[in-house]
This record gives structure tokens, sequence and C-alpha cells, in this order.
């Protein structure tokens, strides 16, 4: 998954500098100086849920509302368009009604810079402080906050045959948190997944048709757990991906990709993994404000369990949008995700015993909802999620979520 963010995430060496200039100075908002000031601001969560731990319902679900508002403001310095240095800063606050103590600010911020140099080459170094909030629907019945550090450098060559690629590595530290942990321990998730990891990539880009490329990709990382009761959990991860990436403009949009993945633990006594991956997600434009989404991703992540080191994921979406109207817009979507574990027991995370080696089970979950006009550009919406939990696991239970949003068509 990590590996997924990290070569999945925007690069620079896909558009050339120029083209990236234009988009900041035609994105900016307000101009003090020499400075371009692009502020932005919405609720990622708005709404009230009936499962706050995703607990059985019955079992000690937990209901309430709850409210995210995230405030941004991106920052670029462009000297001569030779050089862009940017600051991001996001703000955000997690507050819940009747469950008080499950409140949090956090605090999102990054800087980056990148310049040509030599000509065709373009460099770009960066800084980039993350915390959010997420529910682990595969394995645990508890809302975790993940809080990460990361450095990296790319470098990239482009050339006039539409021809590019980019070399980069990075360096980070993630850490865990259970956001419901009543006493002030080290609780066994921080114990068991807090870990560093360095790797790189190398990028391969031809523009094959209109604003459309062809990728080849290579990738490594090293996993090195922070617990002494964790070492053995260290790991490599070597990658290879291929495939087409679309313009966000077009009536085609995203990316198809398959690729080869090797997972080895350094303990040798390990089952390792090699297997085909995936990570596919596209969106076809039917009309004006019609569409429709489809996904597919497959790959290993680290599993939870004392007994369980990895499991094996594979994950399917698809989302319909119809504009019925100017005045209304309906959106339903749905996705289904399918786990294997390894044939042998192995070490895991939590003092607790998962699903037995071999183990396969599965979740998934739908959404409905829709959008209004409230002024301008501005759309108001309202959607209902429900879930549920693998089977196979204690306290495994579904979840109801009702939530209002705000967007820009």
């Amino acid at each position: 998954m990590l590996l997924f963010i990290l070569l999945s995430g925007p690069m620079l060496s896909g558009q050339s500098f120029e083209r990236r200039v234009d988009d900041i100075t035609s994105r900016t908002w307000l101009k003090i100086g020499p400075f371009r000031i692009i502020p932005s601001f919405e609720f990622r969560n708005l709404g009230w849920t009936s499962n706050v731990y995703g607990r059985t319902s019955g079992e000690g679900a937990v209901s309430d509302f709850l409210i995210t508002p995230s405030a941004k403001v991106d920052v670029y310095f462009i000297l001569r368009r030779r050089l862009i240095l940017s600051f991001t800063e996001n703000l955000e606050y997690h507050f819940y009604l009747t469950n008080p103590r499950f409140n949090r600010f956090n605090n999102n911020y990054g800087t980056e810079l990148s310049f040509p140099f030599l000509g065709q080459l373009v460099i770009t170094a960066g800084f980039d402080s993350q915390r959010y909030r997420h529910l682990p629907l595969a394995e645990l019945d508890r809302q975790v906050e993940t809080d990460s550090k990361r450095v990296r450098v790319d470098i990239a060559y482009e050339t006039p045959r539409r021809l590019s690629w980019t070399l980069g590595g990075f360096a980070q530290e993630l850490g865990y948190v259970d956001v419901f942990r009543e006493d002030e321990e080290p609780d066994e998730l921080s114990l068991g997944w807090n870990r560093q990891e360095v790797g790189g990539r190398f990028e391969v880009r031809y523009e094959a048709f209109r604003a459309s490329q062809l990728f080849f990709q290579l990738g490594y990382v090293r996993h090195s757990f922070l617990s002494e009761r964790t070492t053995w959990r260290d790991s490599e991860t070597e990658s290879l991906l291929a495939g087409i990436r679309f313009p966000r403009e077009g009536a085609l949009s995203g990316s198809l990709a398959l690729g080869f993945k090797i997972f080895t633990p350094l303990d040798r006594s390990l089952e390792p993994f090699s297997g085909l991956t995936a990570q596919s997600q596209l969106e076809i434009r039917l009309g004006t404000h019609t569409a429709l989404s489809l996904g597919y991703n497959r790959g290993t992540d680290f599993s939870y369990w004392e007994n369980l080191l990895y499991y094996l994921s594979d994950s399917y979406n698809a989302a319909f949008t119809w504009g019925l109207s100017r005045f209304l817009d309906v959106r339903l979507g749905g996705f289904y995700t399918f786990l294997r574990y390894p044939k042998t027991a192995q070490y895991g995370a939590l003092e607790l015993t998962g699903p037995p080696p071999g183990w396969a089970d599965n979740y998934g979950g739908f959404s409905a909802g829709f959008t209004v006009p409230v002024w301008k550009n501005l759309r108001a919406g309202l959607t209902y999620q429900y879930w549920t939990r693998p089977s196979g696991f204690s306290g495994a239970g579904d979840g109801h979520l009702l939530s209002v949003s705000f967007q820009r068509r």
C-alpha cells in the first residue's frame, strides 16, 4: 500500500517545467508581491456514523456525529520561470459531538523546490509531514491515526521526442496510534507497526497518444521496524509496473497498470510473496455530467496479527454519476475486497491470534447520494454509505455513514 502511494503520487516530470509554471499561474487566486497563493476549504467529514469503532452492531457499537473542517493553502514563489519554491499548510480538526475525548487537531505541511538543470534535466526535492485517520476495514475494529514524515528527491529528463524518464529516492518514518485508546501507554499497534522506509524508483514514459503516456516503472523499498521485538518483520519490496496514463481532461481519464511484486522478509524462515499486482482506476465520461468509474487493485500489506506477517488483497470498485439535470446529480458506488493469507503460520504485530494460515475472507459496501446547486458552481450533496467487515475476525460488524458534502462543478 505504501509503495503504491509513493509511486502513484504526482510527479513533476510527467509534464514539462514550463507547463507546470503555467498551471500554477492559471490556478492562482491571490498574488502578494512575488508569492502566488491558492487557498481551499472543505469538510472532509460532515455527518453521522452508526459505528465509530467498526464493531458488531449491538455489541459495543458507538454512534456519533462527526465533522472535520480542513483549511489548506498552497504558496508558490516562481523565479523567472527557472525555479519553483512551494509551501503547503493544511490545518484540520476532528470533532465528535458526544465523544469529545476523540477530538484532535492535525497539522499537515510540506515544502518543495524544483528547477531545471543543465538543459533538459529537472531536479525536485521536498519534505512532507502528514497525519490522517482511517479505519483498516481488513483487520481491526478501531480507528488508526497514521503519522508520516518523508524526504524525497527526483531527477527527471525530458526530450523533445515525447520520451522522458525519472530517477527518484525517498526516506520516511511511519507511526501508528490507536485513536480511541484510553491510557497513555504505547499500544500494540504502535509497537508492532512503527517503522522507517527507504527506497527509490526509476520510470520511463513515452507520450504515445495525445496527452496519454505509456510508462514502465521499477521500484524498491526497505522496511525497517523500530521496536526491538518486531525487527523480525524487516523486509524488502521489489516491484515492476507498466501501463498507460490518460489525461484528466479527456473522455477517458485515469490509468491502467499491471505489475509484478517480490516481497522478501529478511528472516528467510518466513514465507515470501511473489506475484502479479495491479493499480488501475478509470473514469469514462458518458456526457457533460455523466460518468462511469471502474477500479481494480491487487497487492500485499503487513498484517496486524501475531501469527501472520502479511496478506494479499484484490480490491474492486465501481461508481456511476448521472447528471439528471442542472439541478440534480445522482451517484451510486460500491466496493468489494477479497483477502488471502499465507499458508504458513508466521509472526505478527498484535498479541492476538488472527485467522488460521491460508484463511480467505471478503468485505464490501456501497454508497448512494445526490448533489444540488446552492450558489453559482457550488453544489451540496447528501450521501449514505454502508460497509461490512470480514467475517473471520472477532468483533466484525457493519457500519452506516450519512454525510454532507460540498463541491464545485
